[in-house]
């Protein structure tokens, strides 16, 4: 297991060293030049996508929801079909990060407000995908937890600073054919080690229609059960959904394209594969239940229970490209937002143009890239700080989600589809819809059958006054 590690490692600091020596200025660095084509923005989008807690979250779920685990890859493909309409926009707005998009479509005020939030909520993130490296690596391998979030956090920190966007692009590349490729492996076999009870669970579940839910006697149904209703669906698309509609590493990706049909392309292609790539974690999630107890990831559980031992390696190094394929987009994400907030390659020339050599500015070729490194750098030791002090956020992981979500959805949407508001009002409707958001994820149920529900009204209300918040600044509609 450690040498196929190795090679794993050697691999990815050789993409990083050769991205690193095509890296001229601030656009390479960020946008890896605006060339990016529609196969490696979608391979990107599925591996940035399939992080920690997509997968090892949703499969960890199976007790409760069964079958309709699938529901978080089908909310994610949803999201980005939902895109799609609005990706040309996004990308003539858009410079380097969503921050420039808002400013452009809102103006200074709305722009610091997202520039603020948005690197704190990431950070957690970025520490979150630490937490579940270690926890993988300590599976695999001899590491203690210390040892082993100092390792993920050097690696996926070594190669994002090294060659920015260009490294990332086409690392995700690899870690998504990883993922998939470990997910239907370990879907493959246990099935046929499951073959026996999937005859008798068919015969007595009570929705065998449904597929992923037969395959054990008694599991939840998909799509809809006693723990997953439409109303948790809806929740679900609203804090969870559309992130993937109006989410900072989304457009990220999306600014790297050539083009907005290459953009458009790859939006198209990972919303594809994530189709399947969901009902396969709907059926693990379902398979998951019959171990019992667990201890760690329970799709490492499966896979150790199924798989014969010369395949465990590389399930071990797509589990592991699940954690670091997030963890490095959102790493850069949260990092060029904090260079914009520092005025770090602000003033580059070239950057509405990455593949014009003689429109860039001669003075990103020094002082603007090491200052982003130096930001990368500093962002990875904050987070991997976090990943040793607090070894369980996934909880956190999630309310910065539904925070973000209600905060600016609606906002980004509106601005994408040509509506215009006053940046006050703009501004009015990101901290009220966050605000209520995250009062919706803390407060507890209330007594009475409508108070058990106050969270789920709270969260509702967010984006509903956020839409009345821009509605009542709305100015005339602005032109494509």
């Amino acid at each position: 297991m450690n040498i196929v590690l190795g090679i794993y490692l050697v691999v990815l600091v050789a993409i990083a060293i050769r991205s690193a020596r095509k890296v001229k200025d601030v656009p390479d660095f960020f946008v890896a030049r605006k060339g990016a084509s529609a196969r490696m923005v979608a391979g990107s989008l599925v591996a940035t996508i399939l992080g920690g807690s997509a997968v090892i979250g949703a499969i960890d779920s199976g007790a409760k929801l069964g079958g309709a685990a699938s529901w978080f890859m089908l909310v994610g493909a949803l999201g980005l079909l939902a895109l799609i309409p609005f990706a040309a926009r996004a990308y003539k707005h858009g410079k380097y990060a969503l921050p420039d998009m808002v400013e452009n479509l809102y103006g200074k005020g709305p722009r610091l407000v997202a520039t603020i939030v948005i690197p704190i909520a990431w950070t957690g993130i970025v520490a979150a995908q630490i937490i579940a490296a270690a926890k993988l690596l300590m599976t695999f391998t001899p590491m203690e937890y210390t040892t082993a979030a100092v390792v993920a956090a050097a690696v996926f920190t070594g190669y994002t600073l090294a060659g920015g966007q260009l490294s990332i692009l086409r690392t995700d590349f690899l870690q998504a054919c990883l993922i998939i490729a470990g997910l239907l492996l370990i879907a493959g076999f246990a099935l046929f080690n499951g073959a026996g009870d999937v005859a008798s669970a068919t015969s007595n579940a009570t929705n065998s229609a449904a597929g992923i839910a037969g395959i054990l006697q008694g599991a939840p149904a998909f799509p809809f059960n006693a723990n997953f209703t439409p109303l948790d669906l809806f929740l679900l698309i609203l804090t969870y959904g559309t992130t993937y509609t109006a989410g900072p590493d989304i457009f990220s990706r999306v600014f790297c394209a050539k083009d907005t049909a290459t953009a458009k392309k790859g939006i198209a292609m990972a919303a594809a594969t994530l189709i399947p790539v969901a009902f396969i974690i709907g059926f693990l999630a379902v398979f998951g239940t019959s171990l019992g107890e667990v201890q760690g990831a329970r799709i490492t559980s499966i896979a150790g229970s199924v798989l014969p031992a010369p395949l465990i390696p590389l399930v071990a190094l797509a589990l592991l490209s699940v954690v670091l394929s997030s963890a490095d987009t959102t790493l850069l994400s949260s990092s060029v937002i904090l260079c914009g907030l520092l005025r770090i390659g602000a003033d580059s020339k070239g950057a509405r143009d990455p593949q014009n050599a003689t429109a860039r500015d001669p003075q990103n070729n020094g002082r603007p890239l090491l200052k982003a490194r130096i930001v990368i750098l500093i962002n990875g030791i904050v987070a991997l700080l976090l990943a040793l002090v607090f070894t369980d956020i996934i909880g956190t992981l999630l309310l910065a989600l539904a925070v973000y979500a209600g905060a600016f959805t609606v906002p980004i949407l509106w601005g994408l589809a040509g509506l215009r508001s006053r940046p006050a009002s703009v501004a009015a409707g990101i901290i009220l819809g966050g605000a209520l958001a995250l009062a919706g994820k803390l407060c507890p149920p209330l007594p009475g059958a409508i108070g058990s529900h106050t969270g789920d009204v709270l969260t509702i209300a967010a984006f509903i006054v956020n839409g009345i918040c821009l509605a009542a600044g709305r100015l005339g509609r602005k032109s494509a």
